[in-house]
């Protein structure tokens, strides 16, 4: 298991990446939008107090980009359930 708390500025992006491990994420404060790259082209918003979980193989594999698309800074629990050694988070161009 890997966490971190993750703190973004209003307007920051994430970048495209993916995930090489399951991962559950609780909004702390503020909010992010995330568009993934799946085939609806899905857009969500997550809000303080919402969870997102990207457990199966189809979600977390997904790529994708979030936004802090809030005015004040987005602050993300980011807990990953991976192997160790294994790479979390892997950046797109």
């Amino acid at each position: 298991m890997t966490s971190a708390i993750v703190t973004m500025r209003p307007g920051q992006a994430t970048g495209l990446h993916r995930h090489l491990a399951p991962m559950f994420a609780l909004v702390l404060e503020g909010e992010i939008t995330v568009t993934y790259q799946d085939p609806a082209g899905t857009v969500r918003t997550y809000r303080a107090g919402e969870a997102l979980v990207e457990a199966l193989v189809e979600a977390h594999e997904v790529p994708h980009a979030g936004v802090n698309t809030g005015a004040v800074p987005v602050r993300i629990l980011v807990v990953f359930a991976g192997a160790e050694g294994v790479e979390t988070t892997v950046s797109l161009p």
